[in-house]
Protein backbone atom coordinates (compact mmCIF):
# COMPACT_ATOMS: atom_id res chain seq x y z
CA UNK A 1 0.00 0.00 0.00
CA UNK A 2 1.61 3.25 -1.06
CA UNK A 3 2.71 5.50 1.60
CA UNK A 4 0.63 8.69 0.73
CA UNK A 5 -1.77 9.19 3.53
CA UNK A 6 -5.57 10.13 2.73
CA UNK A 7 -5.77 12.88 4.74
CA UNK A 8 -1.96 14.60 3.35
CA UNK A 9 -3.50 15.00 0.02
CA UNK A 10 -5.93 17.90 1.29
CA UNK A 11 -3.52 19.66 2.84
CA UNK A 12 -1.97 22.93 1.95
CA UNK A 13 2.46 21.88 2.66
CA UNK A 14 4.38 24.39 3.92
CA UNK A 15 7.17 21.77 4.36
CA UNK A 16 8.46 22.84 0.75
CA UNK A 17 8.98 26.51 0.74
CA UNK A 18 12.53 25.77 -0.93
CA UNK A 19 14.10 26.42 -4.76
CA UNK A 20 11.04 25.96 -7.15
CA UNK A 21 8.28 26.17 -4.91
CA UNK A 22 5.00 27.43 -6.72
CA UNK A 23 5.18 30.33 -4.42
CA UNK A 24 8.75 32.20 -5.40
CA UNK A 25 8.55 34.16 -8.65
CA UNK A 26 10.57 30.93 -9.89
CA UNK A 27 8.43 28.94 -8.77
CA UNK A 28 5.76 30.35 -10.80
CA UNK A 29 8.25 30.52 -14.17
CA UNK A 30 8.36 26.95 -13.76
CA UNK A 31 4.91 26.66 -13.53
CA UNK A 32 4.29 28.55 -16.76
CA UNK A 33 6.88 26.66 -18.10
CA UNK A 34 5.68 23.36 -17.62
CA UNK A 35 2.26 23.83 -18.54
CA UNK A 36 3.34 25.17 -22.17
CA UNK A 37 5.52 22.18 -22.22
CA UNK A 38 2.81 19.78 -21.12
CA UNK A 39 0.17 21.42 -23.34
CA UNK A 40 2.64 21.08 -26.46
CA UNK A 41 3.44 17.25 -25.35
CA UNK A 42 -0.07 16.14 -24.95
CA UNK A 43 -1.70 18.40 -27.69
CA UNK A 44 -2.05 17.00 -31.82
CA UNK A 45 0.23 18.63 -33.61
CA UNK A 46 -2.96 20.00 -36.29
CA UNK A 47 -3.95 22.19 -32.98
CA UNK A 48 -0.85 23.18 -31.96
CA UNK A 49 -0.52 26.93 -32.75
CA UNK A 50 1.40 27.40 -35.73
CA UNK A 51 4.89 28.55 -33.70
CA UNK A 52 4.89 25.21 -31.87
CA UNK A 53 4.89 23.10 -35.01
CA UNK A 54 7.98 22.30 -37.17
CA UNK A 55 7.59 24.80 -40.23
CA UNK A 56 5.64 23.17 -43.19
CA UNK A 57 4.80 25.33 -46.35
CA UNK A 58 0.86 24.50 -45.35
CA UNK A 59 1.68 26.41 -42.06
CA UNK A 60 2.36 29.48 -43.84
CA UNK A 61 -1.19 29.43 -45.51
CA UNK A 62 -2.93 29.00 -43.17
CA UNK A 63 -5.84 32.05 -42.70
CA UNK A 64 -5.09 34.51 -39.29
CA UNK A 65 -8.55 33.47 -38.15
CA UNK A 66 -8.24 29.74 -38.23
CA UNK A 67 -4.94 30.46 -36.02
CA UNK A 68 -6.48 32.76 -33.74
CA UNK A 69 -9.19 30.18 -33.15
CA UNK A 70 -6.34 27.41 -32.53
CA UNK A 71 -4.36 29.99 -30.46
CA UNK A 72 -7.38 30.56 -27.90
CA UNK A 73 -7.93 26.94 -27.60
CA UNK A 74 -3.73 26.26 -27.00
CA UNK A 75 -4.18 29.36 -24.34
CA UNK A 76 -7.03 27.57 -22.51
CA UNK A 77 -5.46 24.26 -22.40
CA UNK A 78 -2.07 25.98 -20.94
CA UNK A 79 -4.66 27.23 -18.18
CA UNK A 80 -5.90 24.11 -17.53
CA UNK A 81 -2.71 22.33 -16.95
CA UNK A 82 -1.69 25.62 -15.04
CA UNK A 83 -4.29 24.58 -12.97
CA UNK A 84 -3.50 21.25 -12.66
CA UNK A 85 -0.01 21.73 -11.95
CA UNK A 86 -0.93 24.50 -8.58
CA UNK A 87 -3.77 22.16 -7.55
CA UNK A 88 -0.99 19.19 -7.29
CA UNK A 89 2.01 21.81 -5.91
CA UNK A 90 -0.93 22.35 -3.02
CA UNK A 91 -1.73 19.41 -2.15
CA UNK A 92 1.44 17.08 -2.18
CA UNK A 93 4.95 17.79 -1.46
CA UNK A 94 6.84 20.01 -4.27
CA UNK A 95 9.56 17.37 -4.67
CA UNK A 96 7.06 14.81 -5.56
CA UNK A 97 4.38 17.46 -7.77
CA UNK A 98 7.72 17.84 -9.62
CA UNK A 99 8.54 14.74 -10.63
CA UNK A 100 5.11 14.02 -11.14
CA UNK A 101 4.98 16.90 -13.59
CA UNK A 102 7.87 16.28 -15.60
CA UNK A 103 7.81 12.41 -16.00
CA UNK A 104 10.92 11.40 -13.84
CA UNK A 105 9.39 9.17 -10.81
CA UNK A 106 11.96 8.04 -8.22
CA UNK A 107 12.58 4.35 -9.15
CA UNK A 108 14.43 2.17 -6.44
CA UNK A 109 16.98 -0.55 -7.62
CA UNK A 110 14.35 -3.01 -5.99
CA UNK A 111 11.60 -2.10 -8.83
CA UNK A 112 10.95 -5.28 -10.56
CA UNK A 113 7.65 -4.38 -11.63
CA UNK A 114 5.41 -0.94 -12.27
CA UNK A 115 3.47 -1.65 -9.26
CA UNK A 116 6.57 -1.53 -6.69
CA UNK A 117 7.31 1.54 -7.79
CA UNK A 118 6.46 3.93 -4.67
CA UNK A 119 5.73 6.69 -7.16
CA UNK A 120 3.72 5.01 -9.30
CA UNK A 121 1.47 3.91 -6.47
CA UNK A 122 1.44 7.60 -5.02
CA UNK A 123 0.37 9.13 -8.40
CA UNK A 124 -2.69 6.81 -9.18
CA UNK A 125 -3.50 7.64 -5.23
CA UNK A 126 -2.96 11.07 -6.27
CA UNK A 127 -5.12 10.72 -9.27
CA UNK A 128 -7.87 8.60 -7.56
CA UNK A 129 -8.49 10.99 -4.47
CA UNK A 130 -8.61 13.89 -6.63
CA UNK A 131 -11.46 12.32 -8.63
CA UNK A 132 -13.63 10.52 -5.83
CA UNK A 133 -13.09 13.08 -2.72
CA UNK A 134 -12.48 16.44 -4.37
CA UNK A 135 -14.68 15.83 -7.66
CA UNK A 136 -12.05 17.73 -9.60
CA UNK A 137 -13.13 19.12 -13.12
CA UNK A 138 -13.33 16.92 -16.07
CA UNK A 139 -10.10 19.09 -17.17
CA UNK A 140 -8.00 18.37 -14.45
CA UNK A 141 -9.12 14.50 -14.60
CA UNK A 142 -8.24 14.52 -18.19
CA UNK A 143 -4.68 15.82 -17.80
CA UNK A 144 -4.05 13.51 -14.60
CA UNK A 145 -4.97 10.62 -17.04
CA UNK A 146 -2.53 11.85 -19.27
CA UNK A 147 -0.11 12.23 -16.92
CA UNK A 148 -0.50 9.11 -15.35
CA UNK A 149 -0.22 7.30 -18.75
CA UNK A 150 3.17 9.11 -19.28
CA UNK A 151 4.58 8.61 -16.10
CA UNK A 152 3.76 4.66 -16.44
CA UNK A 153 5.14 4.64 -19.85
CA UNK A 154 8.56 6.14 -18.78
CA UNK A 155 8.73 3.85 -15.53
CA UNK A 156 8.06 0.41 -17.86
CA UNK A 157 10.71 1.50 -20.07
CA UNK A 158 13.29 1.92 -17.33
CA UNK A 159 12.59 -1.07 -15.54
CA UNK A 160 12.81 -2.94 -19.05
CA UNK A 161 15.92 -1.66 -19.88
CA UNK A 162 18.85 -3.92 -19.23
Amino acid sequence: MPSTRHQDLFEIHSDDMQEGSHNSADGHTRVTVAAHRLAVDFTEKANLPVRFRTSSSSAKSRKLKEDSEVEMRFKANVKSWTQLIETMLAKISNRQAWRFIDLSPEIGPMVQKLTDCKDFCDFVDYLILRRDKEKCSADELGGLALLSMAFQRGIEKRIRLP
